[in-house]
């Protein structure tokens, strides 16, 4: 239900108007200095057509309308402002004293806005500014009394011309899109909490007003045929209205109060964009998480909810560090055109990009690359921050050999009764894989407390960390102290064999498997780009919170920390064969405005060669203390492994935006455990999703870049825990997976309560193994009650030499599966690939090439299409994992 705050707060528009680009591809930001009411407004312009990584890089232009406005006349103050790109001018709209007001400026170096004019006087709001043939146009509302308002639309074309559309009970301005065919669409709510539509098909016709049902702030967009418009419900929550062409409204449709994740959650400012593939985009900000979500339309409902950009500030004790989004402008897009001829500009080899009718012509609305949707985010008050991000879109254009998976879905553009599962591993009937160590030895009671396996030159390698908890009788000892590395062995990965080394003391004889310097987590990997055969393993072990202290009070373990600075001590390990190590001093540090955590500790490390950042050569992933009760994923870089960098936004995976429920600290809602890898060009997570104190089973994470991660399916699991008795119940420790031609094996610390002869409760963590077909991380399956479904992909570049497609796809009795090649521009099938011409897929195939009327070959002369698969099966569905290039 409404308040006071509230109705004031919903006479600004929730349109996306305050974010748009010139036509060399610089943003336009037009700011407001109160998030609700009367305030100035300003204007910023990004520095180049790059997209920015924060407000720092806009040039602030100015006042354009408040006291010392640039803006002729523009009055003492503004309300609900909306800048509008079209062709070479820049319109400017915003509510004044007196109503409706309007200036323009044409773009050039230096912008010269015309005196601004009231299109429409009285006690009125304004409710959008959009493209309206020749010209542009307005809506509005106005209060005529208290009992009393109507809604209408302005239109510019010689000159400004006004017409009421509806009039009855209080309600808000209108926000609007147009189809390709010309015709408006408009939605607006009122103070009960409904929202209603009208369609103008052309000037002068009859206006029919509908009343659709519940809703508030409602957004809405064209797609093709289709009609949609998201509203938040009066309880918090986000629903949707959709219809085709002039079909029934599917109304009132429920989005994050089904998902599991997000059903408590308070979300609000939902914006509807289009990106350059033609895909909708609906992007709103999450009250409970101090987040964004977005979720992307697959042409009959809403995919996977997906956390987005935030507003990240670091406070000292780190109990929080995300700022609340008090409101949120998400770019608004219109009509795409899809381009697919090669040999244009370099903006026209974009897959498409929205073209608008303007004064001027027809016109390329962005000439530069449009990849990025901008957000505009602003605080709640007292908090005064303003602040852009932008969300990422891709290119499909795959390398040969370099496979596509299905992970945040971006690849996709439409789905039709299927859906995005992630495969659970299977766990091994043998595990678990080594048992614990006898009485005294270092790992009597945990194997596996972190550690790491490689298939390194024919063999298993397995670096563990192993602990022995001190008895009732023994002297105290702080818990890292009593970790060790051991070191095992394996065939097949599967019977394993501790290898003594007889590197170190333990109980007085170096008859062991310890190995020296490697402490804690086992952080190792093999380095195969280094050219020092001596430093060919290298091995990263960042000192705890508890190790810090103990050196600052003492000089404990021979060293000295200086807690004043704002850095953490890091041993870095070399080897010429992973087990006899040199030692050396390396640093973590945390630059600029950073701070401290209480500890960082890696848990998984590689060399990424698809970084071109030299500075970022090296990563490392893993668990941080935030301070006692905080849990999130750490991320660290580095050029030589040496000297360590942090990333200036810890923790890259967040539990305030993970948690269910979300939790400031304490021993649920938290991200504990976390290992990355790079995979066929994407960095993957698997993290602990710590749901409480005793259950902790791993979960998937994808990011693009290897800074920002997104969950993927946060319900589902890739390593359950155990059932009540099983000796991996209640915890699951990821690491690193052991990559091979026709599987992926997981290996992981499973953890459990054990009893003692004396009745006492005791942790164990022994090794297992879980296992996935190869790219089964994430399959592509029929919806429920389904038989058949179709997975459309956005435009796909086919890279050069290619003649072959191939699928990772299982098909079991019963099922199968087809593609088709389509035309972007008829949206139909290529003459001869389509899927009554494809041979059916059947079986289980780790890799098929897929056959049309007996051609294995792609079409010759076509390197831009889209990929249609298709799913069939009645008792049982298929599923598809990957595809691929190849030029044989």
């Amino acid at each position: 239900m409404l308040n006071r705050r509230l109705l004031e707060f919903l006479k600004s528009p929730n349109n996306g108007r305050q974010v748009t680009r010139l036509p060399d591809g610089r943003w336009l930001l037009l700011t407001h200095s109160e998030i609700m009411g009367p305030a100035e407004l300003r204007l910023r312009v990004s520095r180049d057509g790059t997209a920015p990584a924060s407000l720092d890089e806009f040039e602030d232009l100015g006042s354009l309308v408040g006291a010392k406005g640039q803006v002729p006349a523009c009055g003492p103050w503004g309300l609900g402002g909306c800048i509008l790109v079209t062709g070479k001018t820049l319109h400017l709209a915003w509510t004044g004293p007196h109503g409706i007001q309007y200036s323009q400026t044409p773009i050039k170096e230096k912008f010269t806005w015309s005196r601004a004019r009231t299109i429409r006087e009285g006690d009125c709001l304004l409710g959008d500014l959009f493209i309206a043939g020749q010209g542009v146009a307005v809506t509005w509302q106005q209060t005529h009394d208290r009992q009393t308002e109507s809604v209408g639309i302005s239109r510019s074309e010689r000159s400004w011309k006004s017409r009421k559309l509806h009039r009855g009970k209080p309600m808000f301005a209108p926000v609007t899109d147009t189809d390709d065919q010309g015709r408006f669409h408009i939605v607006w709510g009122d103070v009960a909490e409904q929202l209603h539509y009208a369609r103008i098909d052309k000037a002068g016709a009859k206006v029919d007003t509908e009343l659709l049902g519940p809703g508030r702030q409602p957004t809405i967009l064209c797609v093709d045929d289709q009609l949609l418009i998201c509203a938040e419900s009066e309880y918090g929550h986000m629903r949707y209205y959709f219809r085709t062409a002039d079909g029934p409204w599917q109304k009132h449709l429920p989005l994050t109060n089904i998902s599991q994740w997000l059903t408590s959650d308070e979300v609000h400012s939902p914006g509807l964009t289009l990106d350059e593939h033609g895909v909708a985009w609906l992007v709103f900000a999450n009250s409970t998480r101090n987040s964004t979500f977005w979720a992307r339309w697959m042409g009959d409902r809403w995919g996977e909810l997906i956390n987005g950009p935030r507003i990240y500030y670091r406070r000292p004790r780190f109990d929080s560090n995300l700022l609340p989004i008090g409101r949120l402008s998400v770019e608004k897009r219109g009509t795409v055109t899809r381009l697919v001829s090669e040999g244009r500009s370099h903006a026209q080899k974009k897959q498409s990009v929205p073209i608008e009718n303007t004064p001027e012509g027809p016109s390329l609305t962005h000439r530069a690359p449009i990849d990025d949707i901008g957000l505009l985010l602003t605080c709640e008050p007292p908090i005064q921050r303003i602040e852009f991000r932008t969300e990422s879109n891709i290119e499909l254009k795959p390398t040969l050999h370099q496979r596509t998976l299905f992970l945040d879905m971006l690849e996709v553009a439409r789905c039709d009764n299927v859906t995005l599962q992630v495969e659970t591993a299977v766990k091994h009937p043998n595990n678990p894989l080594i048992q614990r160590g006898p009485d005294g030895a270092f790992d009597q009671d945990r194997v596996f407390n972190h550690g790491r396996v490689m298939f390194d030159n024919g063999r298993y390698r397995m670096w563990y960390g192993g602990i022995r908890e001190p008895r009732r009788s023994e002297a105290y000892v702080p818990w890292y102290d009593w970790i060790r590395c051991g070191y095992a062995e394996s065939e097949d990965g599967l019977t394993w064999k501790r290898v003594r080394v007889g590197t170190v003391d333990h109980n007085g004889s170096r008859d062991n498997n310890i190995l020296q310097f490697l402490r804690h987590s086992s952080v190792i990997f093999r380095d195969d780009e280094e050219s020092d055969p001596k430093r060919r393993y290298k091995a990263l072990y960042c000192w705890n919170s508890g190790e810090h202290l103990d050196i600052a009070r003492t000089g404990k373990y021979g060293k000295t920390w200086d807690p004043r600075e704002e850095r953490f001590l890091i041993d870095v390990m070399t080897s010429p064969d992973g087990i006899h190590f040199e030692r050396e001093e390396g640093e973590l540090i945390f630059p600029g405005d950073q701070a401290r955590p209480l500890s960082v500790i890696p848990q998984s490390i590689f060399r990424d060669t698809n970084e071109p950042d030299p500075q970022k050569r090296f990563k490392a992933y893993g668990f941080m203390s935030m301070n006692l009760r905080r849990r999130g994923t750490s991320y660290i870089t580095s050029p030589d492994c040496i000297h360590w960098t942090a990333h200036p936004e810890l923790p890259v995976i967040d539990p305030a935006v993970r948690g269910t429920p979300p939790a400031v600290g304490g021993p649920t809602g938290q991200v504990h455990d976390t290992a990355v890898f790079s995979y066929e060009g994407y960095y993957l997570a698997l993290y602990q999703d710590q749901h409480e104190p005793l259950n902790m089973p791993v979960e998937l994470a994808v990011s693009r870049d290897s800074d920002i991660f997104r969950h993927i399916e946060v319900s589902q699991k890739i390593i359950p825990v155990g059932e009540p008795d099983d000796w991996d119940a209640l915890t699951i420790l990821p690491t690193s997976p052991v990559v091979l031609e026709d599987e992926i094996r997981l290996y992981y610390g499973g953890g459990s309560e054990r009893r003692e002869e004396n009745g006492a409760k005791r942790w164990q963590t022994l090794p297992g193994l879980a296992t996935l077909r190869r790219d089964g991380f994430t399959s592509i399956q029929l919806s429920d009650r389904t038989t058949t479904g179709t997975l459309t992909t956005i435009a796909c570049h086919i890279p050069k030499k290619a003649t072959r497609l191939h699928i990772n796809a299982f098909c079991p009795d019963g099922t199968e599966m087809r593609v088709a090649l389509i035309d972007l521009q008829t949206k139909q099938p290529i003459d001869g690939y389509s899927t009554k011409s494809c041979q059916p897929i059947t079986g289980n195939n780790l890799d098929k090439s897929v056959r049309w009327q007996n051609q294995a070959t792609l079409p010759q002369g076509t390197r831009l299409l889209a990929l249609s698969f298709q799913l069939s099966g009645k008792d049982n569905s298929p599923k598809l994992y990957s595809f691929w290039f190849t030029e044989k």
